[in-house]
């Protein structure tokens, strides 16, 4: 079959046109596989060492707030050429960059979800977790990659972690999606990360699992009318109720001040130098993790 000179030079131009954006393509640091719905997605391959080539290809976000398809909130290396602090790395593909630190945009995720990482500590700290205790709600694991709490840091959640595997001096994770993420930290380092999430979101749901259960055992006890059921809180009482995790941060406190109360015995000058009972704003607990 013959064709006209305008339709070869149309084809050529065609052809011409794909090999170069596959080109393109292959110089970005994703790359594009179509799916069966015919949209596109991006599949990432994500090295710490090179995570600044992600800087053109991201979304600025003002205020960042993490979702659930947050893997990888990455505190970007200082350097003079970017203005841009943290980039936060998406199991669909996108990659947002933001000025604000790790450690406020990890901060404004957890008042979001109402978890106070304080008492997260406290309760790590009585599990054997003394350094990079994770940020654990439920099915929710994000672990902090160095110590959290004296410089911002990057933060993995693991509840996006398929699978690690040593790599020569690093470590390589498979993420949700097909992504691969590749982080200068020893095998047995992201092991040890593994472990204390396993620990720390065991206790909290065999901690919410007996409580449930005693509740539930109270409840079938006596399920008559009387004086404490019948009483409405917010009419006679001004006081708020507080959240489980400020509760067992208040209880911890009020224990290890008994026991000092103890150890001194009455008459003890030191006894003038313990906080009081009620905790307040000025008298928070602080951790030096």
């Amino acid at each position: 079959m013959d064709y006209d000179k305008e339709y070869i030079d149309s084809m050529i131009d065609s052809f011409d046109a794909l090999v170069r954006c596959s080109e393109d393509q292959k110089a970005r640091p994703y790359a594009l596989i179509p799916e069966q719905k015919g949209s596109d997605f991006r599949v990432l391959s994500i090295i710490e060492d090179s995570v600044l080539d992600f800087l053109d290809v991201s979304l600025k976000q003002t205020y960042l707030l993490l979702d659930d398809n947050s893997f990888y909130v990455c505190d970007l290396p200082k350097v003079s050429t970017t203005p841009y602090n943290t980039l936060v790395i998406q199991t669909n593909g996108s990659v947002l960059k933001s000025k604000e630190t790790t450690t406020h945009i990890i901060t404004r995720y957890m008042n979001y979800i109402g978890v106070n990482y304080k008492a997260t500590m406290q309760l790590g700290k009585s599990l054997g977790i003394f350094s990079q205790c994770p940020f654990v709600c439920g099915t929710l694991c994000f672990t902090p990659l160095n110590g959290a709490s004296r410089k911002p840091v990057s933060w993995l959640g693991l509840h996006h972690v398929q699978a690690i595997t040593p790599h020569q001096k690093a470590t390589y994770f498979n993420i949700d999606g097909k992504h691969e993420l590749t982080l200068n930290v020893s095998h047995k380092t992201a092991s040890r990360l593994v472990r204390q999430t396993k620990i720390l979101s065991d206790s909290q749901q065999r901690m919410a699992t007996e409580w449930l259960a005693l509740m539930h055992h109270q409840k079938e006890f006596s399920s008559r009318p009387n004086v404490v059921t019948r009483c409405t809180v917010s009419s006679h009482f001004s006081q708020p109720l507080p959240l489980l995790s400020t509760w067992l941060m208040t209880l911890s406190f009020l224990q290890g001040r008994w026991i000092v109360q103890d150890l001194l015995k009455e008459g003890d000058p030191l006894l003038d130098l313990l906080p009081p009972e009620k905790l307040d704003d000025d008298n928070e607990i602080n951790d030096e993790d």
